[in-house]
């Protein structure tokens, strides 16, 4: 399948021309994609202005990490991590000797239905009660180890050790601490314990980690990437080109930029390239028009837009007899897994997409034409978004400017999907190829990416001090 060409639908039917003016909507061409990218590059200069009324027009919130260093193989000690992403949370122990992790130990908690609708301290204790639990159990009370705070919910950052919630999401219904500086509420979460001893030195979101957990795969690392139910990225820029940038640019001159790509296009700059099906999908989402980007091409949304366009073609009478189930008709139903697993058939076998098919009832009325239509949806839907996340990374490429970098990647969509993977390096080897891209699976970035953070956030503070002192 992988193989098939653009114009090419294997379907005998006499309604070819009319299902292909039907898909066809979900071609994107060489000019539209390079359109994309100077967008998403002016959008990024925008969000990196100094100015504020610029960064406001601009989707991208091109955030400032404050990290500075990569891993470099000479990390030694012992850190922490704090990964709070959900209902369920981790905390983790590190040991690292010349840049290797020798000891692992981590514990999972849950927080409590009550907590989660409860007030802000009440989860900043649950988080400290949690932390006492695990040096208590690890006898490592008194140590007050370097920890890395993976903090999944929207913040801006004022310095390395420092996020203000913007708002609560997922599951968490909780009153008060929007605004606030999510280390300092631990901090104090922990004071009302007694004090124990903990050094929170960074707070980051899952992408940062997800490249923090490239670097220590290879140090060639420069983007990470999820791409999973969601999506964004964070890479390696040049103090240079951040204009907002007001430290001194001194070395390393960079810095982990964090753009929440996921709502590139918020603004309405992405709307030219939108299908009525995209429209659709967001009008019926959680968040209406928010997270424009990455309802192109994440898992949450890829499956929406193929069900959309089946239902359209349905109800021309140019599938399944034009009959419809309960199934089929009720949103969100056709997910990304589906897609996954029709991809993973090849051209002359087709046992996957009879099997999703017959799950939604649609089996006694399917032809071979039917299957095929099914087949190359998934196939459209699946290059558009390779050719969307593609040209996202060139624009990244450019302005790290290196001939060979590493991209880690982490997500579940990125990792079943059996095709996407390969589609997503041929389309960037295209758009970049003076440039050698490698591509890693970077799995658990909120969790040993947070305690990565947390050893290079030692260094960082270190050259610092030594700075300080030369200077002095």
């Amino acid at each position: 399948m992988a193989n098939q060409g653009w114009s090419s639908l294997p379907i005998a039917t006499e309604n070819l021309h009319q299902v292909l003016a039907v898909t066809n909507v979900l071609k994107i061409s060489d000019d539209t994609i390079r359109r994309v990218m100077v967008i998403m590059d002016n959008e990024m200069k925008l969000g990196m202005s100094r100015h504020d009324n610029q960064r406001r027009q601009s989707s991208l919130q091109m955030e400032n990490t404050y990290v500075r260093f990569l891993l470099d193989g000479t990390e030694e000690g012992r850190y922490m991590a704090l990964d709070l992403g959900g209902t369920n949370f981790r905390i983790i122990l590190i040991e690292m000797k010349a840049g290797k992790i020798v000891n692992e130990t981590f514990n999972l908690f849950t927080i409590p239905e009550a907590v989660l609708c409860g007030n802000s301290n009440q989860v900043f204790d649950y988080l400290a009660d949690s932390i006492e639990v695990f040096l208590t159990d690890n006898q490592l009370l008194d140590e007050n180890i370097p920890l890395g705070f993976t903090f999944s919910f929207p913040m801006e950052q004022k310095s390395l050790d420092s996020g203000y919630l913007v708002t609560w999401t997922k599951s968490f219904r909780v009153t008060g601490g929007v605004g606030e500086d999510a280390v300092q509420n631990l901090k104090d979460a922990i004071q009302r314990r007694g004090g124990f001893s903990v050094n929170i030195v960074a707070i980051l979101n899952d992408t940062t980690g997800t490249l923090m957990a490239g670097s220590y795969l290879d140090h060639q690392c420069q983007i990470g990437m999820i791409l999973g139910t969601g999506s964004n990225a964070s890479y390696v820029e040049n103090l240079e080109n951040i204009d907002k940038w007001t430290d001194p640019i001194d070395d390393p001159k960079q810095v982990l930029i964090d753009l929440e790509w996921g709502a590139f296009g918020d603004n309405g700059v992405l709307d030219f390239m939108k299908s009525e099906y995209d429209f659709e999908v967001n009008k019926k989402s959680n968040h209406v028009n928010s997270f424009t980007f990455e309802k192109l091409f994440s898992g949450m949304y890829m499956g929406e837009v193929v069900r959309l366009i089946l239902l359209k073609l349905i109800k021309e009478r140019l599938m399944f007899k034009g009959q419809t189930t309960d199934k089929i008709t009720k949103d969100w139903q056709f997910t990304t897994k589906c897609i996954s697993d029709i991809m993973a058939d090849t051209e002359n076998d087709s046992r996957q997409t009879r099997h999703v098919i017959e799950e939604f009832d649609l089996g006694h009325v399917t032809s071979d034409d039917d299957v095929a239509i099914v087949k190359y949806l998934c196939y459209l839907v699946s290059v558009r978004a390779a050719k969307l996340i593609a040209a996202g990374l060139a624009v990244l490429i450019t302005h790290i400017k290196k001939e060979q970098m590493t991209i880690a990647v982490d997500g579940s969509m990125y990792e079943h999907h059996p095709t996407l993977a390969k589609m997503i390096k041929d389309e960037l080897h295209m758009l970049c190829p003076n440039t050698q891209a490698k591509f890693i699976l970077a799995k658990d970035g909120s969790g040993r990416g947070a305690a990565f953070v947390a050893a290079v956030a030692c260094k960082q503070s270190q050259l610092t001090h030594t700075n300080v002192y030369k200077q002095s």
